[in-house]
């Protein structure tokens, strides 16, 4: 199939970052465990009466009150802290338990300064649109991950089916001051990914591109010649944890999927992913793997896996 030119023009910038997060109202955690427990009671009482239908949507009903009541405690907890789920310092303990805190060389506090990233996917009961927050090694935001050009028809196909595996996805990336870092762009597939990178001017800078569907997943980095600078590739067949390799194969990065936690697991779809760069890097290499480590979901997960 044959894929869209990466000249060809993108959707319109978003004007912004991640707006800031409005203030909600808050919810008294006492109330939503109360919520909780008295639909795990009827739960009970219905199943121990009736086990046919009734006590079976009795339980999924008491499922359902449980999720929503986490997902509402997630959203107040964020609104406190001006919409980001963690604090600095839980994302700090996020990196030394990947691996390690210290930077590999002198950080500036920005995207493309950084040696240690951290990139969590904001939590959704229903997600139609991606968003990640992205934070430095100490702990504190470097950027923002918001998908655009979603239209009402792609997002009802995300909730009701899998077809938007098939679509083309655009992200914009903005630093943490809210301007154009970077965009990537997955055009449209079947079997093998293609991700297309472009700088915050929508020059043209490379892309990542699938080399192989079955077994370890493997993405050549390109440049915009066509010439490739390096790989990424999946440590296991489940595609969790990446190394980045330049064409020497000397390792210049990697990505380490973070535990989420149980319920975060069991009631969204959301990642996490630590990303440490071993050493400075020339363009547009250095943009390349920047640009990897915050769209591998978008070119993996987004359908399971590259499986089509």
């Amino acid at each position: 199939m044959s894929l869209p030119n990466p000249s060809a023009p993108l959707p319109a910038p978003s004007p912004t970052g991640a707006p800031p997060a409005k203030p909600k109202a808050r919810r008294p955690a006492f109330a939503v465990l109360a919520v909780v427990g008295i639909a795990v009671r009827l739960a009970r009482e219905f199943s121990g009466q009736a086990w046919g239908p009734v006590g079976a949507l009795a339980a999924a009903g008491a499922v359902l009150v449980a999720i929503v009541a986490w997902r509402l405690v997630v959203r107040s907890r964020a609104a406190k802290r001006g919409g980001h789920e963690l604090s600095p310092a839980e994302i700090r303990d996020q990196i030394v338990r990947a691996g390690g805190l210290e930077p590999a060389y002198p950080e500036d506090g920005t995207l493309r300064g950084a040696s240690v990233l951290v990139v969590n996917q904001r939590s959704k009961l229903l997600e139609v649109q991606t968003q990640y927050d992205v934070y430095g090694s100490n702990g504190e935001a470097v950027a923002h991950v918001q998908q655009i050009g979603q239209n009402r028809w792609k997002q009802a196909a995300r909730i009701f089916t899998s077809f938007d595996q098939f679509f083309t996805h655009h992200l914009d990336i903005t630093d943490a001051h809210g301007s154009l870092a970077m965009r990537v762009t997955r055009p449209r597939k079947m079997f093998r990914s293609r991700v297309n990178v472009y700088d915050g001017s929508n020059a043209y800078l490379g892309c990542l591109r699938q080399l192989n569907v079955f077994g370890h997943i493997r993405f050549g980095l390109f440049d915009a010649a066509g010439q490739q600078l390096g790989e990424l590739r999946a440590e296991n067949w489940r595609a969790w944890d990446f190394t980045v390799t330049m064409a020497n194969g000397t390792e210049v990065a990697r990505i380490t999927k973070s535990w989420e936690g149980w319920m975060r697991t069991f009631a969204s779809s959301a990642d996490r992913y630590v990303v440490r760069i071993h050493h400075r890097l020339g363009d547009p290499l250095q943009a390349l793997v920047m640009a990897t480590a915050l769209s591998v979901d978008l070119a993996l997960k987004q359908d399971a896996r590259g499986f089509g």
